[in-house]
């Protein structure tokens, strides 16, 4: 080889673009902020909007390919779960996540279109704003320790959603671009191929790349040649998604969620490793090559414009989430929003992806891309400024984040005749399980009082309970009841009754008068909560 004719610029290239992104992702850690920043920084600082040390020359656009599908694949593993997104697709979870998508981007779609009448490139750019990312919530979520928790957890299923309604939306407009007037067949014909890609690639996952996962490491001596194939499969995945007409990511994308479906053991082999390379090297370039793509002239646009456009990202994005978090009866509310507003790396992809097919100038690149890390920073040091501020109210199985002060009011001022109902189900010892269980009015929030023939309160149950005991199911509901119970007064303050009900098995207290012995009602957590929450 004559080393003469041989560059070898965009080594050195990809050196400093590896040891910035590190470097400044782990500054941006230990400050609390998400290391996707520090990453996308690091390519401003070291690239052609700053100190011009780093090009964006076509090798490190290579390396930058790599990292969005390695991105991607990681997203469909870790983060998209299909089957619990397919159980909420008619619930208000979903309507919440459809309208938290859909409001930014018909506003964003109605402004870009008055500004430059074309309108592929319109709802491109009302895509990026609409959307969502987990990676900067997960974050703070998990450094706080509340992943787990409710409030964690409604934010992590409702911003999933967003996330992937964002992610099909710019993976059609990419395709229909460049169509003079895309048809609707077309655009159906696009769905469709990508519900047969998925349905190939669950297919190969579990029917062919399993069996073949086991084969290799029970006779492959090193497993860096299990580790090597993964990563194969995941670029051919990728290769074999573009040139179906597909974006590569999406190829990934849909990959990496039948993957998922493995058994524990491959699930997290595969994780591990892939993680591994992929944010260890190939995702840190991408966000920085991010950065190598940013330009400070989205500055010459006029001042309203610049405005505009950081107020969709930003405040539309708020208030969209806001509304989608009221519509999903999610609490408490503005904590919950700051998380579903959260964007990072699915927004930051996606509009490379735009950049790379000429939905996006490069000033309108940069700008959204501004307003992007704006978005970023203010969700994250809300959320957490937030979930710093709430306690986790435990009634029963349930939980309700709150302020401290807000719940000691209630608490404090509150008696169990504020929060009685009166929904329960009466029932009688000697009742058959199975002749009751078909009662149609019976669900597993069921408040269920067993009286005995004198009328006496004898026990209390749940549905839940009872199907713990299946081996019981001939017998009588005596069998399946719990005969040592609490009760609760009236006038009990609410916050010995929450203690009540966390101290045994069953969700509710049975309210009784202390003088006549009458019912009053049961107080559950669910109307605790209720009351909690109002």
């Amino acid at each position: 080889m004559n080393y003469a004719y041989v560059s070898f610029e965009p080594i050195l290239y990809l050196a400093i673009l590896v040891l910035s992104a590190k470097l400044l992702g782990e500054l941006f850690r230990r400050i609390k902020q998400s290391t996707i920043l520090g990453n996308v920084i690091a390519g401003v600082v070291v690239g052609p909007a700053l100190f011009s040390i780093v090009k964006p020359v076509s090798e490190i656009d290579l390396f930058v390919s790599i990292g969005v599908f390695f991105l991607f694949f990681l997203i469909g593993l870790e983060e998209i779960d299909l089957a619990g997104l397919f159980k909420v697709l008619r619930k208000r979870i979903f309507a919440g996540a459809a309208a938290g998508f859909l409001i930014p981007f018909v506003v964003g779609t109605i402004f870009a279109y008055s500004v430059d009448p074309n309108l592929v490139k319109s709802m491109a750019i009302a895509s990026v704003i609409g959307a969502s990312s987990l990676g900067v919530t997960a974050k703070v979520l998990t450094d706080l320790g509340k992943l787990k928790s409710t409030v964690g957890l409604e934010i992590f299923t409702l911003t999933a959603i967003v996330e992937f309604i964002a992610i099909i939306f710019v993976s059609v407009i990419i395709q229909i671009n460049g169509t003079e007037s895309p048809q609707i067949d077309e655009i159906l014909w696009l769905f469709a191929k990508m519900v047969i890609f998925f349905a190939i690639a669950g297919l190969v996952s579990v029917f062919v790349l399993q069996p073949f996962f086991r084969i290799i490491q029970k006779h492959l001596r090193f497993q860096q040649v299990y580790f090597a194939l993964v990563v194969g499969i995941i670029l051919l995945v990728a290769y074999f998604a573009e040139i179906s007409g597909i974006h590569g990511a999406i190829g990934a994308l849909m990959l990496g969620i039948a993957v998922s479906r493995m058994n524990k053991e491959e699930y997290h082999e595969i994780t591990h490793n892939i993680r591994g390379l992929g944010y260890g090297i190939f995702i840190p370039i991408f966000f920085a090559g991010i950065g190598l793509h940013f330009s400070t002239s989205f500055l010459n646009f006029p001042i309203w414009l610049i405005a505009t456009y950081i107020g969709l990202i930003v405040g539309v994005k708020y208030v969209a989430s806001y509304l989608a978090v009221r519509i999903a009866k999610m609490k408490p509310a503005k904590t919950v929003a700051y998380g579903v507003m959260s964007k990072g790396a699915v927004d930051l992809a996606l509009m490379l992806s735009l950049l790379q097919f000429g939905l996006l100038d490069n000033d309108l690149f940069s700008l959204l891309v501004f307003g992007t890390l704006i978005t970023m920073i203010i969700s994250s040091v809300e959320l957490q400024r937030r979930l710093g501020k709430t306690i986790h109210v435990k009634v029963g199985t349930n939980e309700l984040a709150l302020m401290p002060t807000y719940f000691r009011a209630v608490v404090s001022d509150s008696l169990a005749l504020n929060a009685v109902g009166t929904n329960f189900i009466r029932a009688s010892s000697g009742d058959n399980i199975e002749e009751f269980l078909k009662n149609e009015d019976i669900t597993s929030e069921s408040s269920i009082l067993v009286f005995n023939k004198d009328q006496q309160l004898v026990g209390i149950t749940s549905k839940e309970f009872i199907n713990k005991h299946k081996s019981e199911r001939k017998k009588t509901l005596a069998s399946v009841m719990y005969r040592k119970f609490h009760t609760a007064n009236p006038n009990d303050y609410l916050y010995s009754v929450i203690q009540k009900i966390n101290s045994q098995e069953v969700n509710f207290v049975p309210v009784i008068t202390e003088d006549t012995k009458t019912i009053v009602g049961v107080v559950s957590s669910d109307n605790v909560l209720r009351l909690l929450s109002e």
